[in-house]
């Protein structure tokens, strides 16, 4: 009968012969290595993949070794385990190691031979003819059939600290396992601020997981482009849950995102739930096929309750109804950005979208433009002007570019330049029925306007008359912008000398007149 073995770095004495039959199934004699691996890869939390809310960094993590360092392996006992100090200085050294682009292309062609994996070609040349450390702050390999095999060498670049900010892999037919290992090396190095994984429709529902996981974990993400990709009830699940949590993502683009089932509505529940969301574009949302999401059902909810985003794109959403829109727009307080350019709103839709303009005190920006606007009739453009000479109204960005405009429409929208004092910036280009009765409006009105600075409007080669009225129009936005530069330098200056004035003349400010002279004298 053998004796108890004492403590050692063997699992059995060197002289005997043949190891004990128990030391393969007893489950305490694991190497330190499988055990980081049960660490990384079995949570103690159980994986249910129907439960949205399990978005555990360690799904993320990938165990990564030198194939040139393989060693034999001796099983420790639980009391000899490493504790993994050896990895974390390694991981350490590589965080703060000084970059070049030549050591970087060393790197990368190292850890291509090593692993015996493939070479992409693009980003190798990149890395190549990189002059300065500053040129490598934007890679972009878009386009680029991207391999698993090729994933990995890609990676253990990614994962190093030289100053990498923006990553465009789009178009790269990305599969989840890339995804997975891609954004795993993204959190190493923890200094990407803008991720492009558009165009690529090869990701699923896992890959959406690991991509919750990216922006509830990062710290430094702040715009992520997903744009044309399909996107399942259960993927948006996963990404809801990781805007929830997110911290540092300010921007969203999902443009010609195809949003099965009700997918639209528990994307609203991730960006309502969210607080550092500001820019979310759902440009294009494609209504054609069975079992969607139709846009009409869910942005209302997103218009009323969003109450952090400041601007949104809804571009190329041909199905929008602006009737059923318009109640959540009045009760919204934050918006100051909206596009709804070429979404087939005609003169009705703009009546609607007015009326919920009209008692809106937010929006600043609005894009209307390659709309019907003035296909049908000015009732569109009256409830417009209407808006304009509300109290409450705070636009001051306008584009009505390619919008079907005529000379009446002109007109009308002319007859509220001298009231209104927010208008800024006003594009008519593009509507050819403009003639010379809407230029001499504008040019006339605009003359008692002192806010306009910027206004666009298209007049035919060699007119010569329209060539002058479109030079006094330009004369006065000009003279309003050097007053308006004029009134900041002396608003600068006022908070200048305020910021630099000592406690004693803070209070003289707040003097009687009388006392105020014997003060300064």
């Amino acid at each position: 009968m053998m004796n108890k073995p004492v403590k050692s770095i063997l699992k059995y004495k060197p002289e005997t012969k043949s190891p004990p039959s128990t030391v393969t199934t007893a489950p305490i004699q694991q190497s330190w290595f499988s055990r980081l691996q049960s660490k990384l890869y079995n949570h103690p939390v159980p994986h249910d993949d129907d439960n949205p809310l399990l978005l555990a960094k360690q799904d993320l993590k990938r165990v990564t070794f030198s194939v040139g360092h393989l060693t034999t392996e001796y099983c420790f006992f639980a009391d000899d385990s490493p504790q993994d100090e050896s990895m974390d200085r390694q991981e350490t050294s590589a965080k703060t190691e000084e970059w070049t682009t030549s050591k970087l292309a060393d790197h990368y062609d190292h850890a291509c031979i090593q692993s015996e994996e493939g070479c992409l070609q693009p980003f190798r040349a990149m890395l190549k003819q990189a002059k300065k450390m500053e040129d490598l702050k934007s890679i972009n390999v878009s386009n680029q059939f991207i391999s698993v095999h090729q994933a990995g060498p890609l990676s253990s670049v990614l994962m190093l600290k030289f100053g990498l900010t923006c990553l465009n892999v789009s178009n790269c037919r990305l599969q989840d396992e890339m995804v997975r290992i891609l954004l795993s090396s993204l959190l190493v190095s923890n200094t990407i601020e803008q991720l492009n994984l558009s165009q690529n429709d090869t990701i699923k529902t896992k890959g959406f997981k690991y991509i919750a996981i990216f922006i509830k974990q990062s710290k430094t993400i702040q715009l992520l482009d997903i744009s044309h990709c399909t996107i399942e009830k259960r993927a948006m699940e996963f990404l809801s849950q990781g805007l929830q949590h997110a911290t540092s993502l300010s921007r969203l683009k999902m443009d010609t995102c195809l949003l099965k089932q009700t997918a639209g509505n528990v994307l609203v529940e991730g960006v309502c739930l969210n607080h550092s969301l500001i820019s979310l574009s759902l440009r294009n949302i494609p209504q054609q096929q069975q079992q969607q999401s139709p846009i009409t059902s869910w942005i209302p909810q997103l218009l009323a309750n969003a109450i952090q985003l400041d601007q949104l794109d809804l571009s190329h959403n041909r199905t929008l109804a602006m009737n059923i829109i318009t109640p959540s727009l009045i009760v919204n307080h934050t918006l100051t950005r909206l596009s709804l350019s070429h979404c087939q709103i005609n003169s009705e839709g703009l009546i609607h979208l007015s009326n919920g303009l009209e008692r809106n005190s937010h929006i600043k920006a609005l894009d209307l433009s390659n709309n019907p606007l003035g296909r049908d009739s000015d009732e569109g453009i009256l409830a417009l002007k209407n808006v304009l000479l509300a109290h409450e109204s705070r636009l001051d960005d306008i584009n009505l570019s390619a919008t079907q405009l005529e000379s009446s429409s002109v007109i009308a929208l002319a007859e509220a330049l001298p009231e209104n004092t927010t208008l800024n910036r006003l594009d008519l280009s593009q509507n050819p029925r403009i003639d010379m009765a809407g230029v001499l409006a504008l040019s006339i009105s605009i003359k008692m306007n002192h806010t306009l600075t910027f206004l666009d409007i298209n007049i035919p080669p060699l007119d010569e008359e329209l060539a002058n009225l479109q030079n006094d129009i330009v004369a006065v936005c000009t003279t309003n912008m050097l007053q308006k530069v004029e009134m900041q330098k002396e608003l600068s200056s006022t908070v200048s000398t305020l910021s630099s004035m000592t406690l004693e003349e803070e209070e003289a400010l707040h003097l009687p007149v009388t006392e105020l002279k014997s003060v300064t004298s």
